[in-house]
């Protein structure tokens, strides 16, 4: 799937007055959010790794962008869970996937202009409950494959994500699943971390994946 594009939902008319668009360097929110936390980018073309101020437009238009852009990425994360959990909904009830909650946290941005911070609300995590009985199957292999591109896009867009899988204690020792840990690599080459823990409240038969994004930190 391409990468967010920046456009402003419904156009943000109420905000920015208008359907105005970042400079072409910032056109994908990796390329906004690398302003934010500093990290080059050089997908962004020049001055893809150049401080937040390089965006142009007032303070609470700058503002409004990117709260617009971490909107669409919190609206981008639950399409992908939507489209996890369809995958198998031709499996049999007890084999298809089960969408958790999606969760956001509050964020403090300053403005590196005037140093006034803004709370801006962004996506942090999203659940799906995956039933040991469907592996194998092309459906589930479907929908992990969506899971781990919402990874590597959460990955490329923040510097970081995470994919921690809760498994249940009697699966683990009974030796159904498979406990190995590791780091792998976004095509951005951003670091996607697989973490598995043992939930003893967890069913068994059943994994939880939770896909999670890298914090955002930095001035805008």
């Amino acid at each position: 799937m391409k990468k967010l594009k920046l456009t402003v939902l419904a156009c943000a008319a109420t905000l920015l007055g208008g359907c105005a668009s970042l400079q072409d360097a910032s056109t994908s929110l990796s390329c906004m959010l690398s302003r934010v936390t500093n990290s080059a980018d050089p997908s962004c073309g020049p001055g893809g790794g150049a401080p937040a101020t390089a965006v142009s437009g007032g303070q609470n238009e700058r503002f409004a962008r990117l709260q617009a852009a971490l909107d669409q990425e919190t609206q981008h994360a639950q399409s992908m869970q939507a489209q996890a959990v369809q995958a198998m909904q031709k499996l049999p009830a007890k084999q298809r996937a089960v969408a958790g909650p999606v969760q956001t946290r509050t964020v403090s941005i300053a403005d590196a202009q005037s140093g006034q911070a803004h709370q801006m609300r962004s996506f942090s995590a999203l659940t799906v409950e995956m039933p040991l009985a469907a592996k194998g199957r092309r459906e589930y292999t479907q929908a992990m494959n969506v899971l781990k591109e919402l990874a590597n896009e959460l990955a490329d867009n923040r510097g970081s994500s995470s994919i921690v899988v809760d498994q249940s204690d009697e699966d683990v020792r009974a030796g159904r699943v498979n406990t190995a840990t590791g780091t792998t690599q976004s095509k951005g080459g951003k670091p996607v971390t697989v973490i598995k823990k043992i939930d003893t409240g967890l069913p068994a038969g059943v994994e939880r994946y939770t896909i999670e994004a890298g914090e955002i930190r930095g001035k805008l």
